[in-house]
């Protein structure tokens, strides 16, 4: 499952009630998991969406507003259900506690959020719900919670602390995104530019959460960086500021480090 990570999206009031839309960057990825291939405008297709081990069924649409009105506006695809359907009332019951506090603005460790996966099968879907009671951080050191979610291979020890700490989910959901950009850079470090392994036939880069992990729960591609274990160190230790705009980070001591390689932020 984990190289099938489609998008991560937080609860809303559109979920209980009638689904959820299907941001542009996702659609082409979606539609090598679909049967007839990419939806063409305007057309609606029969799914399925496997959560909490039932079957339901949904559909995923193309809307189909008026394209000489609108030219130059992308398709909007949606994943769409009714709201007395039987996997709106399995998601209401799921998040229950989101749903009872949407007009409250929570902190960052009580919102929940669910992942949406694509299956060995065509045209079915898995969702998983991310519920706050799982996403708790007790511990506060973030290079410690950042190496639990790049353990490539659990011991019984090891699947103990993950428990501990209640990351199981989204150490799965990590290694999805993070896997496919340390890919896409080639293993190299986005800082340096270097493939430190490359001599060794070893890929040794890591992921690093610009906003910290333990604050900011984003686990998104647009807030990892792929780095090597030495820059990953030299972050966590000097603490510099990023700077989004200009892409480089900014040392205590006045000293700077622009990326030398940046295909997604």
């Amino acid at each position: 499952m984990d190289g099938n990570f489609l998008l991560k999206k937080n609860i809303d009031r559109s979920l209980f009630n009638r689904g959820f839309a299907i941001p542009v960057k996702v659609q082409e990825i979606l539609s090598l998991h679909l049967s007839g291939g990419e939806l063409r405008h305007g057309e609606k297709r029969s799914i399925k969406i496997i959560l909490n081990g039932e079957t339901f069924n949904a559909t995923l649409t193309s809307v189909n507003f008026d394209l000489k009105k609108f030219p130059a506006h992308r398709d909007i695809w949606q994943i769409i259900y009714s709201q007395n359907s039987p996997i709106a009332d399995a998601v209401r019951k799921i998040f229950a506690s989101s749903a009872k506090n949407l007009q409250n603005n929570l902190p960052l460790n009580e919102q929940e959020y669910f992942v949406l996966y694509a299956t060995d099968l065509q045209d079915t879907f898995y969702f998983e719900p991310i519920l706050n009671r799982e996403i708790l951080l007790p511990d506060r050191n973030e290079l410690f919670v950042e190496n639990i979610l790049e353990l490539p291979n659990l011991t019984d020890v090891e699947t103990a602390l993950i428990e501990q700490y209640r990351l199981t989910k989204i150490r799965k959901l990590n290694r999805s995104i993070g896997d496919r950009l340390k890919e896409l850079y080639d293993f190299r470090c986005q800082i340096c530019g270097q493939n430190i392994g490359a001599n060794y036939n070893a890929n040794v880069v890591e992921c690093h959460h610009i906003d910290y992990f333990i604050d900011s729960l984003n686990n998104d591609a647009d807030n990892l960086l792929i780095v090597c274990p030495n820059h990953h160190r030299i972050i966590h230790a000097a603490n510099p500021t990023f700077d989004r705009k200009r892409k480089f980070y900014r040392y205590r001591n006045g000293y700077e480090e622009i990326l030398q390689i940046n295909k997604h932020l």
